[in-house]
C-alpha cells in the first residue's frame, strides 16, 4: 500500500459549521468560545465530545461528530471526528453500527487521504484491534516526514517526535517484515526508553521517582503517571478518579496535570520529567496484590516505580516540542493542546 500526501478535500468554512450546529443544543459558553476563536472550533468541539457521557449521551456525541466530520473547516478536524465516530460506533456493537464504522475506516484508509496527526490516532486504534496491515499503513503516514529524511539526519529529533517510527517498528515486527534503517532509529529510541525507565525505577542504583528533591542524591528523572484517554471513562465510573478535574472530563484532567508538571519543573529545574499513560486493570491488579487503595493519589506513581517494564513504549519525555504531538494522546500538536498558552 503506497502512502501519499493527503488529497485535497472539499472546502468548508466556519459559517457552514456554525449553521449546522444550531440545532444541536450546545452550551452557550462553547458557542461563544468558537465565535471568539473560529480557527480552534474543531478542537473545541472534539474536547466537548470527549466530555460527553457516552452511555447516556451517545446519540448527541454521534450527531456532533457527524457535524464536525461534514462541516469543520480544517481537514484534520474532520478526520479526527471520523476516527472518533468510528470508535464510538464500534462500542455500540450493533451490526449496522459496526458496518458504518468499517465504511468510515475504509474511507480514511484511502491512499492519500489521511493527515499525519489523525493517522497516528487511527493507527493506535487499529493496533488495539490487531489489524496490523492497516495499522502499518497509518504509521507509515504518521511517520511520513521522518521517513523522507535519511536516518542519519534524525539524530537531533526528540524521542517523542520519533514516536511514529516506534509504532511503525512494532507493526513491522508483528508482520514479520525485515528491519530497515529507520527501524534501527526506532530501536535506538526504545533503548533510550529502557535506560530512562531503569534510571527512574532505581534499577541502576538511583532512588527512583519521588525521592530526588533539592537535598537528595537520587535520580534526576521523575515520572507522572496518568490514566490514558481510553481508560479515563472507566476509571471515573469506578471512582478511581475523583475531584473537580476528573468531573470536567479528560481534557481538564490532562491540562491540570500539565500545570502541575510545569510547577514542579520550575521548582526542580535540574530534573528531567516523563509521562506514562496507563490503563485501569493494571492499577487495580497492582493495588490488590499490594493491599493499596486504587483511588489513592500516590498509587499510580508507586505502580510506575515498581511495575513499569523497562521497554514500555508509553514512557514519554516531557515537555514535547511545540509542534510535536501532545503527550496526552489527543492527536493534536502540543502547542494547540496541553501546551496552549491558554493553559498557563
Amino acid at each position: 500500500m503506497t502512502d501519499h500526501a493527503p488529497a485535497a478535500t472539499p472546502a468548508s468554512d466556519g459559517a457552514s459549521l456554525m449553521a449546522a450546529l444550531r440545532d444541536l443544543g450546545l452550551p452557550d459558553r462553547l458557542l461563544q468560545d468558537m465565535t471568539a476563536a473560529p480557527e480552534q472550533a474543531g478542537g473545541l468541539l472534539m474536547d466537548f465530545v470527549a466530555d460527553l457521557d457516552r452511555t447516556e449521551l451517545g446519540d448527541q456525541a454521534r450527531r456532533l461528530l457527524e457535524t464536525v466530520r461534514d462541516h469543520a473547516p480544517a481537514p484534520e478536524d474532520r478526520q479526527h471526528a471520523s476516527i472518533r465516530l468510528a470508535k464510538l460506533l464500534r462500542e455500540g456493537r450493533g451490526v449496522r453500527d459496526e458496518a458504518e464504522a468499517e465504511r468510515i475506516t475504509a474511507g480514511l484508509l484511502r491512499p492519500g487521504h489521511l493527515a499525519e496527526g489523525p493517522a497516528q490516532v487511527l493507527g493506535e486504534d487499529l493496533q488495539k484491534l490487531e489489524r496490523w496491515d492497516e495499522a502499518l499503513h497509518c504509521h507509515n503516514v504518521a511517520a511520513r516526514r521522518l521517513l523522507a529524511e535519511p536516518p542519519e539526519e534524525l539524530a537531533d529529533e526528540s524521542d517523542l517526535s520519533l514516536a511514529p517510527l516506534v509504532s511503525r517498528l512494532l507493526a513491522r515486527m508483528k508482520l514479520g517484515l525485515p528491519l530497515d534503517a529507520h527501524d534501527d532509529v526506532a530501536m535506538a529510541v526504545a533503548r533510550r526508553q529502557v535506560e530512562g525507565a531503569l534510571e527512574f525505577s532505581g534499577e541502576e542504583g538511583g532512588d527512583g521517582p519521588g525521592e530526588d528533591g533539592p537535598e537528595g542524591n537520587g535520580s534526576d528523572r521523575e515520572v507522572e503517571a496518568l490514566y490514558s484517554r481510553e481508560a479515563f471513562d472507566e476509571a471515573r465510573s469506578r471512582e478511581l478518579l475523583t475531584g473537580e478535574t476528573a468531573e470536567h472530563g479528560a481534557d481538564a484532567y490532562y491540562r491540570a496535570a500539565e500545570r502541575t508538571l510545569r510547577e514542579r519543573a520550575r521548582e526542580h529545574p535540574g530534573t528531567r520529567w516523563s509521562v506514562v499513560l496507563h490503563g485501569v486493570e493494571e492499577i487495580v491488579e497492582f493495588t490488590e496484590r499490594l493491599g493499596l487503595g486504587p483511588a489513592d493519589g500516590e498509587t499510580a506513581l508507586d505502580w510506575a516505580e515498581l511495575e513499569l517494564t523497562p521497554d514500555d513504549p508509553r514512557l514519554r519525555s516531557w515537555p514535547p516540542g511545540r509542534n510535536e504531538a501532545c503527550w496526552c494522546g489527543s492527536g493534536r500538536k502540543y502547542k494547540k493542546c496541553c501546551g496552549s498558552p491558554s493553559n498557563r
